[in-house]
């Protein structure tokens, strides 16, 4: 197995950290305006991409090329249908990005995270598999999870996701919420994942804060346990990313999700929108995020236990822990008639 991406350092840091075999390629974005000056560099950076693409598969001749979005994937899919690769389109959002409307043309599968994005692709080649997530999440439950982290029945875990990035809006929200929530809940312990650029000022605050209330907040810039922390919780307060959404779900944590209003086609909304409607989370704009909003969210879920069962139950409902699973076994049955037709 080989992956494809992008120069971006966050790309090449993860496959290091994780050893995979990483090949970037030199594609940049096309500008939202196409008539910009800047697509004529992107379509340039986007040709150039395509020949290092195809150099690599000429020498690979892959079976299966899996395409997860963005201009790399438009460059490996297009190189996968020149040297003969089934080519497997995979949208992790509710709502398609411009590109993977391109990429559905040159896929002879099409797998989507959220099941409203299934109606934007041609039926016939298009599942809702949902999110593949990392195995330890499937190996994790709840009542391990608690033991893990030393908390007692009565004692409530509160973990706020700024995503991988951190998120600056929440992360000053939960600072401004602090003072209300720390002293209402006596027996609420914060867990924040802040991001690796926030957690000296989050270290900071939490060092500022009194001691009876220091132990209770516990930031951190990133951690690979998470699947811990998430079964552990009574609740979680989160972007709406669908890696989030998705390990948010079969941790089956009830959640406040906060999109990122400058995603990518609003996407972040509709995602939210997605898990909201079914009952599993609830939704704060972005805009009206503050907080004092934040701690008054928080608080009302918390002393209503009733509410916090059902939003965990649906969260269970519409979970797709087998999702790489199903994912695999399309591909394979795919194979299997590919194999066929070729006979």
């Amino acid at each position: 197995m080989r992956f494809l991406g992008t120069a971006r350092s966050l790309d090449q840091a993860i496959f290091a950290r994780y050893g995979y075999p990483f090949y970037a390629l030199p594609v940049r974005p096309f500008p939202a305006f196409l008539l910009s000056p800047k697509s004529l560099p992107a379509a340039f950076s986007l040709l150039r991409g395509l020949a290092v693409a195809l150099q690599l598969f000429r020498r690979w001749q892959p079976t299966v090329v899996i395409g997860t979005g963005g201009y790399a994937s438009l460059c490996a899919l297009l190189a996968g249908r020149l040297v003969n690769s089934v080519g497997v389109l995979f949208e992790a959002n509710a709502v398609p990005g411009r590109a993977n409307k391109v990429l559905a043309r040159l896929a002879d599968l099409i797998a989507t995270g959220f099941p409203e994005a299934v109606a934007a692709f041609p039926s016939s080649k298009a599942y809702w598999t949902g999110v593949p997530i990392r195995p330890d999440f499937l190996r994790c439950e709840r009542e391990s999870a608690r033991r893990a982290l030393g908390l007692g029945e009565d004692e409530r875990l509160l973990v706020v996701l700024g995503g991988s990035q951190g998120a600056k809006r929440l992360n000053e929200a939960l600072w401004d919420a602090l003072p209300l929530l720390l002293p209402q809940q006596e027996k609420l312990h914060i867990v924040h994942f802040c991001g690796m650029q926030w957690e000296p000022m989050a270290q900071q605050i939490r060092q500022s804060l009194p001691g009876d209330w220091r132990h209770r907040y516990q930031p951190f810039g990133f951690r690979d346990d998470i699947a811990v922390f998430l079964h552990a919780a009574d609740l979680s307060v989160s972007r709406a990313g669908a890696n989030a959404i998705a390990e948010l779900l079969v941790a089956g944590v009830p959640a406040i999700l906060v999109p990122y209003p400058f995603a990518i086609h609003d996407h972040q909304r509709f995602n939210a929108l997605s898990v909201a409607k079914r009952g599993a989370a609830e939704m704060v704009l972005d805009a009206e995020l503050t907080g004092e909003r934040l701690a008054e969210e928080v608080m009302a879920l918390l002393r209503d236990e009733r509410r916090r069962a059902q939003m965990r139950m649906a969260a269970r409902q519409i979970a797709r822990p087998s999702a790489a699973d199903d994912l695999v076994g399309h591909i394979q049955q795919l194979l299997s008639r590919e194999a066929k037709r070729r006979e």
